[in-house]
């Protein structure tokens, strides 16, 4: 659709973005990620200001969204449960990296971290996801069965670290 069809009561309309929402888990987080959600508010800060100053037809709906993700990222760091690394490696906690093998011997490698870090392409899954929660309290040497998807991989846990 053209802009020149869009009427400037429409524009207003985006003030009332719906809210991001929230989980209802504890907000588990590293050291790092705590660092990570204040560079992104500190970004998203910096964003506002400019936009706030722009006369791009599209600045409006950008501040709208801009300060929509703010508000979200401020409620997480005020609901941030910082978590210090762990310096045993006996059993599977929060922000340990945990190596698993399969019967194949193909390895899988996760790093247990907050809702916020999660980065499926480097390794980092949410503590709350269902292979973390399996995994959470066991030892090298232990096997669980893992639902990947439509296949069962029946893993064993080499390494924590």
């Amino acid at each position: 659709m053209s802009r020149a069809f869009v009427k400037e009561s429409d524009l207003e309309d985006l003030d009332q973005l719906p809210e991001r929402t929230h989980s209802d888990l504890p907000n588990y987080i590293t050291h790092e990620g705590l660092a990570n959600l204040r560079q992104n508010i500190k970004q998203l800060n910096k964003t506002i200001e400019q936009l706030s100053s722009s006369d791009q037809f599209d600045a409006k709906s950008q501040l709208a969204c801009a300060q929509r993700d703010r508000r979200y990222f401020e409620e997480r760091l005020q609901r941030a449960i910082p978590v210090d690394p762990p310096v045993q490696f006996d059993k599977v906690k929060f922000g340990h990296t945990v190596t698993l093998l399969d019967r194949g011997g193909s390895e899988y490698t996760f790093n247990l971290v907050g809702e916020d870090e999660i980065d499926i392409d480097a390794g980092r899954i949410s503590w709350a996801s269902p292979i973390a929660k399996q995994l959470i309290n066991r030892e090298v040497g232990d096997e669980i069965l893992w639902q990947r998807g439509e296949e069962q991989l029946n893993v064993e846990i080499v390494e924590i670290s």
